[in-house]
């Protein structure tokens, strides 16, 4: 799975790109807007590393399991 793939089901998961937006907002207390995801789907080739343990986190809180290495795997290798 490619980390553009991996994106694209977590925003899936948890219901869309404004969905996604608000509960990374939630767990990292940065303002994280819709036009932040359609740019890491569109344009930046995935989402920043900085990232990606939370969105883990917040997969794994909805029963899925898309982990940092499928995300950013530069950064986190499996």
């Amino acid at each position: 799975m490619t980390p553009e793939e991996a994106l694209l089901k977590v925003v899936t998961i948890v219901g869309g790109q404004t969905a996604l937006a608000n509960a990374i907002s939630l767990k990292t207390g940065r303002t994280i807007r819709q036009q932040h995801v359609w740019n890491w789907v569109n344009r930046d080739g995935g989402i920043p590393a900085a990232y990606a343990p939370f969105v883990e986190s917040l997969c794994r809180e909805l029963g899925e399991e898309i982990p940092c290495s499928y995300l950013c795997p530069d950064f986190y290798p499996a």
